[in-house]
């Protein structure tokens, strides 16, 4: 498939990521982010902003690489993204299911009424019926006379979309696809055993969160909501009177969510796990220096910020909590998955598996990359050899990487020529891909 490109767009960060794939290896060769600009909840705000944002991004990325992107796939995520379930039927032309069959099941299953400010971006099959048998996820060879598809399909705004196809245009990059950044995260954490069994990915970034939701291998349901981590350095900011970026400073350094309370044991693996990342530990720490608006130092006890940040991360899992309970009684969730810095705070997996009761874990690149080789018997010993692993295998990354192992399964580099690939155009190449995933 030779090399490829992803730009993930965030309200705060700009990730850009280069992937290469050969005939037995694939290799993350570049993977940076860099200050994102004119983009708030998914909504561009300033396509000035935003086109330099990208452009500055790009430019860095070419001058590390030595090379001229000049096409890219689009990972990204806003209010107005919606899932939908649809269902289309054919005749079984000749007793025997072909890919062709397929193809007419799921472009009938597509055929719906959409506003006029919506386009598709993903079609992602759920299920197959062939002759009124149900749960079947490949149905070519089969033989029978009724072929059903039950498909997923996801659309945003046709204008949000556009403005961000220009944006990147504006930086000298053509667009080839879009992503949903929930779908990327979740190819970045889950393995097939975690689509299977049910599993919510809940990808945290700086002004959204997306949930994706597995179920019996097939993606069940997504959402977004306008809250995020830049909502928690908001907060500090006006509670502790200070600039942004010192609030973000402090966010960071000392982000700590629980209150003062006896730790259980999974939060003594949760900062085994902060050793590990070289982290440092502040539970104990009574108070820190910060710099007020006055550019004067004072001192502020830690009661005081694990309070402020306790406060919006509860917001945060009370939104995941009804989410959970809004699903369907047919989908089961076996644990839930956490990608985005957010997540990385000391104490936040244990607040979500007491606040949701149901397992949680920080979701990592390597759970996504490990199974994509697995699947394509690909060598994947890079994966601990590689000097960068550390920097690679974060939850902050979790998008961008999930984009490049998204392209691989879909195929869609399989013809770099053919450019942004219009939405019926794009079902028939994918279907062969899709209905494996």
């Amino acid at each position: 498939m030779g090399l490829f490109n992803v730009i993930d767009i965030g309200s705060t960060k700009i990730s850009i990521a280069t992937g290469f794939l050969n005939e037995d290896k694939f290799l993350i060769q570049f993977l940076n982010s860099y200050n994102s600009a004119g983009l708030k909840k998914g909504r561009v705000i300033d396509m000035e902003g935003l086109s330099s944002a990208i452009k500055r991004a790009l430019e860095d990325a070419e001058a590390q690489q030595n090379i001229k992107i000049k096409k890219a796939s689009v990972c990204y995520s806003g209010l107005h993204v919606k899932g939908i379930y649809s269902s289309g039927a054919v005749r079984i032309r000749k007793k025997e299911i072909t890919d062709e069959d397929v193809n007419f099941a799921i472009e009938s299953a597509t055929a719906m009424s959409l506003p006029a400010d919506q386009e598709v971006i993903h079609v992602l099959p759920v299920e197959f019926i062939v002759d009124g048998n149900s749960g079947i996820k490949d149905p070519v060879g089969m033989k029978g006379l009724r072929l059903e598809s039950k498909v997923y399909t996801i659309t945003a705004s046709s204008n949000q979309i556009q403005n961000i196809i220009t944006c990147c245009s504006r930086a000298g990059v053509e667009v080839e696809d879009v992503i949903l950044q929930g779908i990327a995260s979740s190819e970045a954490v889950l393995n097939s055993h975690d689509k299977e069994i049910g599993a919510m990915v809940v990808d945290i970034g700086g002004g959204t969160i997306d949930l994706a939701v597995f179920y019996e291998g097939s993606i069940r349901h997504i959402a977004t909501y306008g809250i995020g981590g830049n909502h928690i350095t908001n907060d500090l900011s006006i509670g502790l009177k200070i600039s942004h970026n010192e609030a973000e400073r402090v966010k960071k350094q000392f982000g700590v969510i629980l209150p003062d309370i006896n730790l259980t044991l999974s939060d003594n693996i949760s900062r085994k796990e902060h050793h590990s990342n070289n982290q440092r530990l502040i539970e104990n720490i009574a108070e820190i220096e910060i710099i007020g608006l006055d550019r004067q130092p004072v001192k502020i006890p830690m009661s005081i910020i694990k309070e402020i940040i306790y406060a919006r991360c509860e917001e945060i899992l009370e939104i995941i909590k009804k989410e959970i309970f809004s699903l369907p009684e047919d989908i089961n969730i076996s644990s839930i998955i956490f990608t985005g810095g957010t997540s990385l705070m000391s104490g936040f997996i244990s607040m979500a598996e007491a606040y949701l009761s149901i397992p949680s874990r920080i979701g990592k690149p390597d759970t996504g990359i490990s199974s994509l080789c697995l699947e394509m018997g690909l060598n994947d010993s890079y994966i601990y050899e590689n000097d960068n692993f550390l920097t690679i295998n974060t939850p902050e990354f979790s998008s961008a990487i999930g984009a490049l192992i998204y392209k691989i399964k879909t195929g869609l580099y399989e013809d770099h020529s053919e450019g942004f690939i219009k939405f019926i155009d794009k079902i028939r190449a994918l279907i062969r891909n899709l209905i494996k995933i």
